[in-house]
């Protein structure tokens, strides 16, 4: 059965290398996503110089249809369709990948790990029947945010996400490309949905359908 997906978008903040860009955009689009936005990306030509394009590797129409915001509050006032934000998106802010074995908090916001936090979410709305996960799911948006690749997100940017997620990593070598970051956020999430969503890319093969 296929049914209609939560409206998830993936927002970058202040991204300082275009290259970046481009490999969010293959992450994306590889796990069934479609929605990329942008907040003031270093270079504002980013969608179209060739190095971004490049690393996008045939996930142009992600970088096409992508949008580019002067703020994040902005970015979270409209979603990438044209339509006006109301009440009930969920907005998770990613931080510094920390040991989450330890209880971290940053800006009064406590990490969650994201499997963890997804599947607390889903627990909320979903269960065994697809056709009561598709009705369910109906009408849901969420969006995760990414800060840039020297600082992170800044606490006016974190002060406006209900949820903060970290990625469980090495705690003496934290370092975690962003476009890696948001792969593993899309990884997650998918697996987290648990149904067969149709994203309407019909050139791209569902990881479930694949003959391994």
């Amino acid at each position: 059965m296929r049914i209609v997906p939560p409206a998830t978008r993936f927002i970058l903040l202040n991204t300082r290398h275009n290259e970046n860009v481009g490999a969010a955009a293959r992450a994306i689009k590889t796990m069934g996503f479609t929605e990329l936005s942008l907040v003031s990306p270093h270079d504002p030509k980013v969608l179209t110089r060739n190095k971004t394009i490049q690393r996008a590797s045939g996930a142009t129409d992600i970088l096409k249809n992508a949008k580019l915001y002067a703020t994040l509050e902005e970015a979270l006032m409209v979603t990438n369709d044209g339509s006006t934000i109301n009440n009930g998106e969920i907005v998770c802010g990613t931080g510094m990948p920390v040991d989450m074995y330890q209880e971290r908090t940053t800006h009064n916001k406590k990490y969650v790990e994201p499997r963890i936090f997804f599947e607390n979410l889903m627990n909320n709305t979903t269960n065994e029947d697809d056709e009561i996960c598709g009705r369910q799911h109906q009408g849901m948006r969420i969006a995760f945010v990414f800060g840039n690749e020297k600082n992170g997100m800044c606490k006016s940017d974190v002060d406006q996400c209900q949820h903060m997620l970290g990625i469980p990593t090495n705690p003496r070598f934290g370092s975690l490309n962003v476009a890696a970051a948001v792969q593993l956020i899309a990884y997650d999430w998918q697996m987290a949905l648990g149904c067969d969503y149709d994203q309407g890319n019909n050139d791209n093969t569902r990881h479930n359908e694949l003959k391994m």
